[in-house]
């Protein structure tokens, strides 16, 4: 394996979901081969020692990035979905996750997925406050089963958000990335 820098396929998109926010796409990271693969065993490895059964990963990137994880490690992958894309009628008992920070969505999880005495370890792209992962986490425990890891591309977090988390520490590929985006503008 070569040294990657994972920043330099990280795209910043200014002014969206509104106009002062801004958000980080990896999109490119997962359309290079060589780059995803190397982001994928880089993620993947401390997982190794923890022997999850299962990944989770949170949509859109995170189910994309935590499928091939799961993957490398040999284990199932549940997704942490929108409930725009669960039909009426779905015959799966889900789990609702609470609202995200795009109010307009709400994460589910298919609760038959994750059995108690399970061993997941949750993906995602980008943790800011990590409220998505603290949701699936609560749930995932509340279903028996155990969170053995984090993993996610872009760590931001704060210290504090990052106690409140608990264990297990978060694999990250970038912790504390900084763009002008994210200052404060008059």
């Amino acid at each position: 394996m070569t040294d990657v820098d994972f920043a330099e396929y990280v795209e910043v998109i200014r002014d969206w979901p509104e106009p002062g926010k801004a958000v980080c796409d990896i999109s490119k990271l997962l359309e290079h081969p060589k780059v995803f693969h190397e982001a994928v065993v880089k993620l993947a490895k401390p997982f190794l020692e923890v022997k999850p059964n299962k990944v989770v990963g949170v949509e859109q990137r995170g189910l994309a990035l935590g499928s091939a994880i799961a993957y490398y490690l040999g284990c199932g992958v549940i997704p942490a979905r929108s409930i725009a894309y669960i039909p009426e009628g779905y015959h799966r008992e889900v789990e609702l996750l609470p609202s995200n920070r795009f109010a307009d969505r709400q994460l589910a999880i298919v609760s038959e997925s994750i059995d108690s005495g399970d061993r997941v370890a949750i993906i995602d792209d980008w943790l800011i406050q990590g409220t998505s992962v603290f949701a699936v986490k609560k749930l995932i425990e509340k279903l028996g089963a155990t969170v053995v890891g984090i993993g996610c591309v872009i760590n931001n977090m704060s210290e504090t958000r990052r106690k409140l988390l608990g264990r297990p520490e978060v694999q990250a590929l970038l912790e504390d990335y900084e763009t002008d985006a994210f200052q404060v503008r008059d």
